[in-house]
């Protein structure tokens, strides 16, 4: 997702930016111009999602369901809020687009920070810090023999895979040919992870121990509908345990994408969820996926038989929310934590706040914690 950033990054200083009206958002924001269109658009806030492409439209205009026309995003339904019980348990400055989570030991967190192209470390008692510096805005992680990221400028390739070991040497493992945009990632089979392109549209599998890639799925329901460059085509991924579960943001879709004997995608998509724009999800035990909302600031679950609910919004820090993942002990593996950007795309009442880790007790244990 593009990022709307009150403070800019120059050469490790933080400039404010004037006031002015913002065409993406639709009210007088800071936002950064570049090319003298007043938007702000990639190569400073958050990098390019679609090439040579400057917003065309209000993010505060997208169509929600019953509106949707050809060549524009498709709709999101609104849905009941039912607030769990929820806890920040750690703040970042404003202007932090914290993108990714992962958990790299007992109810510790490594976190992506994009427009800063680092990583940071989190635990559950709120202690963060900064890990370590990466070549590129890094985006989906997973654990395997240290922390394995994807990353690059989004629109420009190809994107890399990178190995972080658990001293913090960053390793270049390998580009991924042809990539423009490398965003969720998640674990498959032994020694393959899988990750998507936001603007091509496919699933690629990883060999986590040299970088090597294959694309191993291709569909139309991965790629975009519209050519507003704030919203990712296929965005979040990850594994249940006989199928991928995807979300496409510009199509508001969530996926499923059945696997073979061997954990790979075989035959077609199938759509779980319509008029439901997610960013990232997490799989639970029962089959529930928890998927975040990002623009629309909540938390999403969604039941096997496509029951909704919120459980989570602005008020249990959802604004911006970006990323979920399972706590993996005995206290918290019942518990989500969640990553927000503080709603930078599309400030909440038109305040950009605090990126957060927010602890969400939703009742229900991941797949694998």
């Amino acid at each position: 997702m593009g990022i709307l950033a009150r403070g800019v990054e120059h050469a490790g200083r933080t400039e404010r930016q004037p006031r002015r009206h913002c065409r993406v958002v639709g009210s007088h924001l800071p936002c950064v111009p570049r090319g003298g269109c007043g938007c702000p658009c990639p190569r400073i806030v958050q990098r390019r999602i679609v090439k040579d492409v400057c917003h065309r439209r209000a993010a505060s205009s997208l169509p929600h369901e019953g509106t949707t026309m050809a060549g524009q995003p498709a709709a999101h339904r609104d849905v009941e809020l039912v607030a769990v019980s929820h806890d920040v348990i750690a703040t970042w400055p404003i202007g932090t687009f914290l993108e990714n989570i992962a958990v790299i030991g007992d109810d510790e967190f490594v976190v992506s920070v994009h427009n800063k192209a680092e990583l940071h470390r989190a635990t559950v008692d709120g202690r963060s810090h900064e890990w370590v510096s990466m070549p590129a805005p890094p985006a989906g992680m997973i654990v395997s023999d240290g922390v394995i990221v994807v990353g690059g400028e989004p629109g420009a390739g190809p994107h890399h895979v990178y190995r972080v070991t658990t001293g913090g040497r960053v390793e270049d493992l390998a580009p991924v040919p042809d990539t423009l945009f490398l965003n969720g990632f998640t674990s498959g089979p032994v020694g393959i992870g899988f990750t998507v392109d936001s603007i091509l549209g496919v699933v690629i599998a990883i060999d986590l121990a040299t970088g090597a890639s294959r694309v191993v799925l291709r569909d139309d329901l991965l790629t975009k509908v519209s050519e507003e460059p704030m919203l990712p085509g296929a965005n979040g991924i990850k594994a249940g345990d006989d199928a991928l579960y995807l979300t496409n943001t510009d199509r508001a879709l969530v996926l499923r994408a059945p696997l073979d004997a061997s954990g790979m995608p075989v035959g077609t998509l199938d759509i779980v969820a319509e008029n439901l724009r997610g960013d990232d999800l997490a799989v639970a035990a029962n089959g529930d996926l928890f998927v975040t909302t990002h623009i629309h600031n909540t938390l999403i679950r969604l039941a096997p038989d496509g029951t909704r609910v919120a459980v989570a919004g602005p008020l249990q820090g959802m604004a911006g929310s970006t990323s979920c993942v399972f706590g993996r002990t005995p206290a918290s593996r019942t518990s989500l934590f969640v990553t927000t950007t503080g709603g930078m795309v599309m400030p909440q009442d038109g305040v950009v706040q605090e990126a957060k880790l927010v602890r969400l007790d939703v009742g229900v244990a991941g797949r694998d914690g």
